[in-house]
C-alpha cells in the first residue's frame, strides 16, 4: 500500500508542475491580450501567437481532452480579435481559464490525496484565481486541508462554484442586453466546466450551456431565457445537494466524489461556445416630447389639432436580430439536399462561429494563411514551431472547414485531414511539401463548385502521404551515404596522372554533390528535432536541402554547370587519346600514311610465309604512336 501511494505522490507531483507553469504563462499573457485588443491589436496578436506557442510547448503532458479544448479556444480567441469582437474575446479567455482551472483543481485534490502538501500549497492560489473565486476561500481550504477532511474540502470547493454558478445565471436572466448576458452565461459555464464531474452536478450539462448560448447568439431571447430558467433551477438542485448535512444523507451510499478523480478525468463534453452577438448601441427607451412653442395669438380663434404622439423608440432588447442559424441554413440548402447532413453540417459550423459560406471560405483562406506561416518557419529550421503552427492548422481545418467539405467528397475530406495530420507529426519538413499541402487546401475550396485540380495533383498527394517523415529521411541519407562509393572506386581507378580523367572525375563529384548535401540536411533535421536528437543548433543543415529554399537551388544549377563543363573537357581530353578527334598534334594523315617499320633481314626471311598478309595489313588511321604511348603510361 506505501509503495502504491509514493507512486500516486510522484504522479502527482508530474501532473502539477505543467498545469502550474501553463497557466503562469498564459493568464498574464492573455490578460493583456484583452487590454490591447483595442488599443494595439498587432500587438495583441503577437501576444495571443506567444500564448499559443507556449501552451504548444507546455501542454504535452496535459490530458488530451483539456489540450484540445484550449487550443480550439485559442483558435476561437484569435478570430474574435480579426473581428475586434470585445465580448467573443472575453468569453474564450474565460473558457480557457476554466480549463486550466479544472487540471489545476485535479491535481490540487490528488496532491492532496498523496500527503504532498507543498504542491497542494502551490496549486490552491493558482485554482482560485483560474476560477476568479474570492481569496478568502484559501484560509477555509487550508483549515480542512489541514485536518484531512477532504470530503469536506470539496464540498465547500462545490458550495462555492454551485453558487457561482447559479448567481451568474440569475444575472444573465436579469440582463437587458443580449451581450451582457452572454458573457453572465459565459461566466456560469467556465464555472461548472470545473465541477462538471461531480455527481451532485448530474442535473447540468454542458449541452444545455452551449444550446443556451446558441440561441442567445441567433437572436432568440426568449428561447435563451427558458433554458436558462431551467439551468438554473439546476444550479439550485446542485447546490441543496451539496449544502445537505451529512446527517440527513444517511440512506443515501457515499458517493465517489469522497475520493479525488483522476487527474485530467473530465468528460468536457463541448468546450466550444457560440459567438457572442452583436453589440447593439443603447438607445432610450423613453419617448422623448418635443418643446413646446411658445404660445401666439392667433389671428382667428379656431380650435388648435392635437400634436401627433411621438413614435415610442424601441430597445436594444427588443430590435429585431437576424437570425444568422436559419441564414446559414439557407446557404447550406443549395450545397447539401439531405435534411439532416444539412442539419449536422450547419451545427457544426456554427459551433465553429461560421454562419454563412463567406465566413467559410474566410476560415479557408485563414488556414491557408496560417500554412504559409509554417512554411516560412520551415524554411528557417524552425522545425518545432512549424509542427505547432500546423497543429493549429488542422485542429482549425477539422473545425470550421472539413465539415462542409465531408458533406460534399468525404474522400477529400478524409484525405486532407489524414495528410495533414501526418504532416504535423512529420519530420524532416521541406518547402515543396506546403506547396502541396496548399494545393489540398486550394481543392477543398474547389468542391464548392465541383471542380478538382486533377489526377496530377492526387498523385503528389498519395506520394506525399507515402514517404513524408521518417522514411523520405532515410531514403535521402543512404543516398548521401552511397554517393561517396562511386568517388572512391573512381578515385581508385582513374587517379593517375591522366588530368583528363581527374576531369572526369570532378563532374562526378558535382553530380553526385546535391545528393550528399540532400542526405545531411535530412540528417540535422533529425538531430534538431525536439523528439529525436534534441540538438537544435544542428538546424542549419537543413538549408543545404535543395528542396528547401532559393539559395540551395540555385547551388545546385551551379553544381550541374560544373558538371557539364567539366565531363566535357574530360571527354574531349579522352576522346583526342583514342583517335577519335582530329588533334593538330597528331593529323590524320600521319595515320594514313604510316607504315609499319621493317625490321631486320634475319627476320624478314623468318616470315616469308606471311609477307603477303603483312602486306595487306594496314594500321588503324586514328590509333598512332603517340596515342599508344600516352595510354600505356596509365597503365
Amino acid at each position: 500500500m506505501k509503495r502504491w501511494f509514493a507512486v500516486i505522490a510522484l504522479w502527482s507531483v508530474a501532473w502539477a508542475a505543467p498545469a502550474i507553469t501553463l497557466y503562469d504563462q498564459l493568464a498574464p499573457t492573455l490578460d493583456q491580450v484583452r487590454s490591447l485588443q483595442n488599443s494595439n491589436p498587432a500587438r495583441a496578436l503577437e501576444l495571443l501567437t506567444k500564448a499559443e506557442d507556449d501552451f504548444r510547448k507546455g501542454a504535452g503532458d496535459l490530458a488530451p481532452v483539456l489540450r484540445d479544448g484550449v487550443q480550439q479556444s485559442l483558435a476561437d480567441a484569435r478570430q474574435a480579435l480579426a473581428r475586434r469582437s470585445n465580448t467573443d474575446l472575453e468569453a474564450r479567455i474565460q473558457i480557457i481559464k476554466a480549463i486550466l482551472g479544472k487540471a489545476l483543481y485535479d491535481n490540487y485534490f490528488s496532491a492532496l490525496a498523496a500527503g504532498n502538501s507543498a504542491d497542494a500549497s502551490r496549486l490552491l492560489p493558482k485554482v482560485l484565481s483560474a476560477s476568479g473565486l474570492p481569496s478568502s476561500l484559501q484560509a477555509q481550504a487550508q483549515t480542512l486541508a489541514a485536518a484531512n477532511n477532504l470530503d469536506g474540502l470539496r464540498r465547500l470547493f462545490e458550495r462555492t462554484y454551485a453558487q457561482g454558478i447559479t448567481n451568474a445565471l440569475q444575472r444573465a436572466q436579469a440582463q437587458t442586453s443580449a451581450v451582457q448576458a452572454y458573457l453572465e452565461a459565459t461566466r456560469a459555464y467556465a464555472l461548472y466546466l470545473i465541477v462538471q464531474d461531480s455527481p451532485r452536478a448530474r442535473g447540468l450539462t454542458a449541452k444545455g450551456f452551449v444550446d443556451a448560448l446558441g440561441k442567445l447568439s441567433s437572436g432568440n431571447l426568449n428561447g435563451f431565457k427558458t433554458d436558462v430558467q431551467g439551468l438554473v433551477a439546476q444550479a439550485q438542485n446542485f447546490l441543496k445537494a451539496v449544502s445537505t448535512p451529512q446527517s440527513q444523507r444517511r440512506s443515501n451510499p457515499p458517493t465517489t466524489a469522497q475520493t479525488p478523480p483522476t487527474a485530467g478525468g473530465v468528460r468536457l463534453q463541448a468546450p466550444r461556445t457560440p459567438p457572442a452577438p452583436r453589440e447593439v448601441a443603447p438607445v432610450r427607451a423613453a419617448t422623448v416630447q418635443p418643446p413646446a412653442r411658445p404660445a401666439a395669438r392667433p389671428a382667428n380663434p379656431t380650435t388648435p389639432k392635437p400634436a401627433p404622439a411621438p413614435r415610442p423608440v424601441q430597445s436594444a432588447a427588443s430590435a429585431p436580430i437576424p437570425d444568422v442559424y436559419q441564414q446559414l441554413l439557407a446557404d447550406l440548402r443549395f450545397l447539401i439536399k439531405d435534411n439532416r447532413k444539412l442539419e449536422r453540417v450547419a451545427d457544426s459550423l456554427s459551433g465553429a462561429g461560421i454562419y454563412s459560406i463567406d465566413d467559410w471560405k474566410r476560415a479557408l483562406l485563414e488556414v491557408r494563411g496560417r500554412l504559409l506561416e509554417a512554411q516560412a518557419q520551415a524554411e528557417t529550421g524552425q522545425s518545432d514551431a512549424a509542427r505547432r503552427t500546423l497543429a493549429q492548422v488542422n485542429a482549425r481545418y477539422k473545425t470550421a472547414v472539413q465539415p462542409l467539405v465531408e458533406a460534399l467528397r468525404p474522400e477529400l475530406a478524409q484525405r486532407t485531414s489524414r495528410v495533414l495530420a501526418q504532416a504535423e507529426n512529420a519530420v524532416g519538413l521541406r518547402t515543396s511539401d506546403f506547396t502541396v499541402l496548399s494545393g489540398e487546401l486550394l481543392e477543398n475550396g474547389l468542391a464548392l463548385e465541383g471542380k478538382s485540380l486533377g489526377g496530377f495533383h492526387s498523385a503528389q498527394v498519395w506520394l506525399l502521404q507515402t514517404i513524408l517523415g521518417i522514411p523520405r529521411a532515410f531514403l535521402f541519407i543512404l543516398m548521401g551515404m552511397l554517393a561517396f562509393f562511386p568517388l572512391y572506386l573512381l578515385t581508385l581507378t582513374f587517379g593517375g596522372r591522366n588530368m583528363y580523367w581527374r576531369f572526369l572525375g570532378l563532374a562526378f563529384f558535382f553530380l553526385l554533390l546535391p545528393a550528399m548535401m540532400e542526405g545531411l540536411s535530412y540528417i540535422g533535421s533529425i538531430l534538431s528535432d525536439s523528439r529525436y536528437g534534441r540538438l537544435p543548433f544542428l538546424s542549419f543543415l537543413t538549408n543545404l536541402s535543395i528542396q528547401q529554399n532559393l539559395l540551395a537551388q540555385l547551388f545546385w544549377g551551379l553544381t550541374v554547370l560544373l558538371v557539364i563543363i567539366f565531363a566535357t573537357i574530360g571527354l574531349r581530353g579522352i576522346a583526342a587519346q583514342f583517335g577519335l578527334l582530329q588533334n593538330q598534334r597528331t593529323p590524320l594523315r600521319r595515320g594514313r600514311n604510316a607504315t609499319i617499320p621493317q625490321s631486320t633481314a634475319t627476320t624478314a626471311a623468318g616470315v616469308a610465309g606471311m609477307g603477303a598478309a603483312g602486306a595487306s595489313a594496314k594500321p588503324n588511321p586514328g590509333l598512332t604512336s603517340e596515342t599508344i604511348v600516352e595510354w600505356d603510361e596509365e597503365f
